[in-house]
């Protein structure tokens, strides 16, 4: 099999460490008032993020309770479902009102919502410098300037399925949490460490010295079936419009790619992290509970 290429450090490259200094909430979802809803107050840092979807208000109530601040419904909602859902915001002491459903549409943004919201307080980010020190096996993925919501609350469901050591996504600004990626995430968001970095290339050079291999998804890359995957990897993959950024690029140990039939150039992002972080982990089995 492939082994990535070596590497060799220069003597006195802990004096050319690159510094991050990621913030520690999610960037707030657009918000909106009108009867029932509000906007945060002045001074309030961060801002809510709003969910949607029953499954998706069902598992933030279930799960972390103490982050929902508000539950709406859609006026006319009624059934099994609603009952559940204010039974379970009756139990854990979270607020809850109605809303015309003209309302619930406007703040879902064309996520289909079914006549459930909520607003959640910022969800806590991962520390960067802890991830890099979490024990092996385990792998990364980094996420190169992806925006999409779908992609990323897919992308968190993987880690989470496959139990991944967390994910960074890198950019200008954090990661969006709430709407699309918590509904695609389908309640997973709690189990898996998301951080966010200024740069994916920055983080690759603090992996490498935490003992991590960097590779990045590629077509020209290595077929994964012949590549050797590190017990430590830091998995890159670049937004589907414009790749891995060259700073990232430059801070590969090596490339990797997926065995595509002929005429299919590439696969969505979040699939492409699906299949290769399940071939990482086949070789790196999870521990059978005792």
């Amino acid at each position: 099999m492939t082994k990535p290429p070596h590497r060799d450090r220069p003597p006195d490259e802990k004096q050319h460490r690159p510094s991050f200094s990621p913030p520690r909430t999610a960037e707030p979802e657009p918000r909106f008032s009108g009867p029932g809803l509000r906007t945060p107050g002045p001074g309030r840092e961060g801002g809510e993020a709003w969910i949607v979807g029953f499954h998706t208000v069902k598992a933030a109530l279930e799960q972390e309770s103490q982050r929902v601040e508000v539950v709406v419904l859609g006026e006319g909602v009624g059934g099994p479902r609603a009952r559940e859902i204010l039974d379970l915001a009756r139990r854990g002491g979270v607020r809850f009102r109605n809303a015309p459903r003209r309302q619930l549409d406007t703040l879902a943004r064309g996520v289909a919502h079914n006549g459930f919201a909520a607003r959640m307080a910022p969800m806590p980010l991962a520390d960067p410098q802890e991830l890099l020190e979490l024990p092996s096996p385990v792998c990364l993925l980094g996420l190169d300037g992806l925006e999409d919501g779908h992609n990323l609350g897919a992308v968190v469901r993987v880690a989470a399925g496959l139990e991944l050591g967390g994910v960074i996504v890198a950019g200008p600004h954090p990661p969006p949490l709430g709407g699309a990626a918590a509904k695609v995430a389908a309640g997973t968001l709690p189990l898996v460490r998301v951080a966010h970095v200024g740069a994916l290339g920055d983080f690759a050079l603090r992996a490498k010295e935490a003992g991590f291999w960097v590779v990045g998804a590629d077509r020209g890359g290595t077929p994964v079936t012949r590549f050797e995957l590190p017990d430590r990897l830091l998995l890159c993959l670049g937004a589907e419009a414009g790749g891995l950024r060259a700073k990232t690029r430059r801070a590969l140990d090596g490339t990797t790619s997926i065995p595509l039939a002929a005429g299919v150039e590439s696969l969505n992002l979040s699939v492409a992290a699906g299949i290769l972080a399940w071939e990482w982990r086949r070789r790196f089995p999870l521990s059978s509970p005792e």
